[in-house]
């Protein structure tokens, strides 16, 4: 097999890091690798089943005269079978199954035939006889046609398939023609940004720079309103800030009110754009952006506040019950964070990206693989929250699953230029690293996050000086480094430059300090005034009313420095989890009497207690329960 890469930088002339390929990473902990053959035994095999059960793969049959029939659905369900067609294709490098291959081969074929002539396809279209991007503010054709290249690419990739890459290539092709800022071509792009981002992926597979300049053009040609123009749904109101087609993204300072996803697939496609161009005005304002969604990003990495429009809210506006969250957006979250980071090789976007992953998109998914959230509130007072198996719009389920998929991609990367391997996640594994012609094998040994000792063994072909960079997490105050008899203490928040001639069998010892800690939020975040959070390592802690049966966990309160955190590792529980155990108060509940004058004398707390915590991403993995986040405080 050839090198599996997801973001293939290795010609990208701006890229100043490269990841590992797929197939060159072998996940062996106990954290993440049953998620990967879940995947492959149960995800996948289940997420074709509904794909199936609800008529998306029959509407590729029917447009190709396979089936007679009507198309059904929502008009952007091509796109699930294209991110069910990636997710797989990676997946199966974690664990073969003929099975598995032969459903993707099945729909492959399904895909290719139902393509017309000229090289389109789109079934929605298609099979309802409409006109072709009269409508692109809310028809989702080149959404979907993004979701089809990187299919394409990853099924060529992985599994060798031609059949899907020429499809491709030819609806790639036929866009070339359609768009563009040259006379008598359309001057638009999609309502929903992502085909951007996997332009430049079929540009970097194929090398027909076209391809580059078409993700341009679409990026180029937002923010001036012209997207917002072809909304012809009087039924639909959609506007410009919506749609991210308020500003140009060059000049763009603010995204509140922008539906999530689409912002985070177009930042994601312009820091694609900027591996490929060196466009330093598009990188400071990506550098630009990234800063005002911080201001905006939920402790669990959570991003998108609004139901309204599954949109950004302003800086600090973060409800805790109505907080949107989407799955997809804690996906695209991370795709971005990615490409920023092989872009500038800076810490700040990898430690992002690893609360992204751990908390707000692992919540997305159930430990069985089976149950999906869409939506990831950090507060459920009432107990209405609950995975599904599948949704209507099912955009999340397998959009978490490519997540997952090749996640292991991310895990390292090495120097474009320089001789240095980065370690950008601890995650049990063997990589097999070829860093400049010396081949390298890297083998890390934890049981991460639930402990923070780390054993990174390095085994070269052949004796050689570099570097082994170690990111050391933001929150990873008092870490220690040994090597042989050297022990240094890195700079939480940066990576630790380890360089040395190394030979073969050489160890690195981490350890990173993991322990229960209280977080407080800027007191402009209205909904988590006078409250607390809870930490371990990477991961968002969270009480559940399941694990909390003496009190209604509405009525918790704690005094943080009489806490008293205590920790436990529970193998029983949740898959094995590390558990929090703290002292708190449980406050009155009076029901009926919702305002008193401030001078009358306030009750005080009924009794104290002891309270259970467990990581945000298991909750609801046992039946619907109230749960919170951010715990109130008294003094």
């Amino acid at each position: 097999m050839n090198d599996v890469y997801v973001v293939d930088a290795r010609k990208s002339p701006y890229a100043k890091l490269v990841p590992i390929p797929l197939n060159r990473i072998v996940v062996n902990d106990a954290f993440w690798r049953p998620r990967l053959i879940g995947l492959v035994e149960k995800t996948l095999p289940m997420q074709y089943d509904f794909l199936e059960k609800t008529g998306r793969i029959d509407n590729f049959r029917i447009a190709a005269g396979l089936k007679s029939g009507e198309y059904t659905g929502l008009w952007f369900n091509d796109s699930d079978v294209y991110k069910w067609v990636e997710a797989s294709s990676y997946a199966l490098i974690h664990k073969w199954s003929d099975d598995l291959y032969k459903a993707v081969e099945n729909v492959v074929d399904v895909i290719s035939r139902a393509q017309e002539r000229d090289g389109y396809l789109n079934t929605y279209i298609q099979l309802n006889k409409l006109e072709r991007w009269a409508n692109l503010a809310w028809s989702h054709e080149l959404y979907c046609a993004g979701h089809l290249f990187q299919a394409a690419v990853a099924a060529r990739r992985a599994l060798g398939n031609e059949t899907l890459f020429k499809v491709a290539l030819k609806f790639a092709d036929l866009l070339s023609t359609v768009f563009g800022f040259e006379e008598n071509k359309l001057k638009t792009a999609d309502g929903h940004p992502e085909v951007e981002m996997a332009l430049v992926e079929l540009f970097r597979e194929s090398g027909d720079r076209k391809y580059l300049e078409l993700a341009r053009f679409f990026i180029d040609v937002r923010g001036r309103g012209l997207v917002t123009q072809t909304n012809k749904n009087p039924f639909i109101r959609i506007d410009s800030v919506y749609l991210v087609d308020h500003e140009p993204i060059r000049i763009m300072n603010d995204f509140a009110g922008s539906h999530a996803v689409r912002a985070l697939y177009l930042f994601a496609g312009g820091a694609d754009l900027y591996l490929e161009t060196g466009d330093e005005e598009l990188l400071n304002a990506l550098k630009r952006l990234w800063r005002k969604m911080l201001l905006k990003m939920y402790i669990t990495g959570g991003l998108g506040s609004r139901y309204e429009g599954e949109a950004f809210g302003e800086d600090y506006e973060l409800p805790n019950e109505r907080a949107y969250s989407e799955t997809c957006a804690a996906v695209a979250g991370v795709m971005w964070a990615w490409r920023m980071f092989l872009a500038t090789g800076d810490a700040e976007y990898m430690n992002v990206l690893e609360t992204i992953l751990y908390n707000a998109a692992l919540a997305g998914i159930s430990i069985d693989g089976t149950k999906y959230f869409y939506v990831n509130s950090l507060a459920d007072p009432h107990a209405k929250h609950e995975r599904r198996p599948w949704y209507e719009c099912a955009c999340c389920p397998p959009n978490i699953a490519r997540l997952l998929a090749f996640m292991p991609s991310i895990a390292y990367a090495i120097s474009k230029n320089e001789s240095k391997i980065w370690i950008n996640l601890f995650i049990g594994s063997i990589a097999e690293v070829n860093l400049h012609g010396n081949r390298i094998k890297i083998e890390i040994k934890t049981n991460y996050p639930w402990e923070g000792h780390v054993e990174i063994r390095v085994y070269p072909e052949k004796s050689d000086e570099f570097s082994i960079m170690i990111r050391i997490p933001s929150w990873g105050l008092g870490t220690k480094i040994r090597v042989e008899e050297n022990v240094i203490e890195p700079k939480p928040g940066e990576y630790a430059e380890i360089r040395r001639k190394w030979s073969w069998g050489k160890a690195i010892e981490v350890k990173i300090p993991l322990k229960p800690r209280f977080i407080k939020s800027h007191h402009w975040i209205e909904s988590n005034y006078g409250k607390v959070a809870i930490a371990r390592g990477p991961l968002i802690y969270c009480i559940e009313q399941v694990d909390n049966k003496e009190f209604d966990v509405r009525n918790l309160a704690v005094k943080p420095d009489e806490a008293k955190l205590e920790e436990e590792y529970r193998k029983d529980m949740l898959n094995g989890i590390v558990v929090i155990k703290g002292h708190g108060y449980e406050l009155p509940s009076d029901s009926e009497k919702l305002y008193r004058d401030f001078d009358e004398t306030l009750e005080k707390p009924v009794k104290k207690l002891t309270f259970t915590a467990i990581p945000y991403y298991a909750w609801n993995n046992r039946g619907a329960t109230k749960m919170l986040v951010w715990i109130k405080t008294i003094q």
